[in-house]
């Protein structure tokens, strides 16, 4: 058995019982060594990758981002004025409330929903500078009502959503089955996507100085067009979207124009601090402006 086990460890070229060993010595500690960066031959080799001079050196586009300046420089400081006030404490939405084990059913039981609503609230905290609200992004939802007979309008609603973003663009397929209204899970019935700074900054400044003020019957944007946690949403016409330079300017290519829906993120803690921002930033609204109602019941 033991000449079985040396004769399996053994070499082929040493002589037979007789193990083969290594003689060289394991290195333990290797130091890759980039030989080109040696040669005084090649100096932009040295360079970073940031530097012009470099070989790997990449060109991108810069850009101006007026949005952004315009928050910083300005808006931001007003915002906290408008929204800033003394003696302000922090107002405790309403959350999901525990069972009070007067019955063994209890144990392990999911926590009751919040008093008077379904959702529980965020907690409200005082406005500092540490918190002053700002734009996060846009997302853009396209649902093609006719894509239900033909799926290429779906496909033309996404490539509209592509020229006029500039961005990368994603379907939208039903989730549910409903015969009365032909709708199969899997079908291709729109699209969408969520614009983030500077693309986000971009979209906002035509839709602000180009589209809305050479729409006839666009009044603003009303002031119940709010999640109650700082996001508006509102939606454009068809007619609207065709004022879009992107379509405007090649309108031979887009025949149908499909509108769509807009959710404007940001980072307000309530929808009245959300519409002063957006309105500092060029979108007109309308209608009463209400109290909050945690607001009412903190005074």
């Amino acid at each position: 058995m033991v000449f079985v086990q040396l004769r399996q460890f053994s070499s082929s070229s040493t002589a037979a019982g007789r193990p083969g060993c290594s003689l060289v010595k394991p290195v333990h500690h290797r130091v890759r060594i980039r030989k080109q960066l040696l040669s005084p031959r090649f100096p932009e080799l040295k360079l970073p990758p940031s530097d012009v001079r470099s070989p790997k050196y990449r060109p991108f586009l810069v850009g101006q981002d007026r949005v952004k300046e315009h928050y910083h420089n300005t808006l931001k400081s007003d915002l906290l004025l408008i929204n800033y006030q003394h003696d302000q404490k922090e107002v405790v939405g309403p959350k999901k409330r525990k069972w009070d084990m007067s019955s063994p059913y209890h144990i392990n039981r999911p926590l009751q929903k919040p008093k008077g609503q379904i959702v529980p609230s965020p907690t409200i905290r005082p406005r500092t500078w540490k918190n002053v609200p700002f734009f996060e992004g846009v997302s853009i939802n396209c649902f093609v009502a006719e894509a239900k007979a033909n799926s290429s309008a779906a496909v033309a609603a996404l490539l509209q959503i592509q020229q006029i973003t500039n961005s990368k663009v994603y379907p939208i397929c039903a989730k549910t089955n409903v015969p009365s209204w032909k709708l199969r899970p899997g079908m291709l019935m729109g699209a969408r996507t969520r614009l983030t700074g500077a693309p986000a900054h971009q979209f906002l400044t035509t839709l602000t100085e180009l589209v809305l003020p050479r729409t006839r019957d666009f009044k603003g944007i009303r002031t119940s067009a709010g999640d109650q946690y700082g996001n508006i949403a509102f939606g454009l016409s068809a007619e609207t979207v065709r004022l879009f330079p992107e379509i405007e300017h090649n309108q031979d290519s887009w025949p149908n124009t499909y509108g769509f829906w807009l959710t404007l993120h940001t980072s307000a803690q309530l929808d009245y601090e959300a519409r002063t921002l957006l309105s500092g930033l060029g979108l007109p609204f309308y209608g009463n402006e209400k109290v909050p109602l945690l607001l009412r019941q903190a005074q």
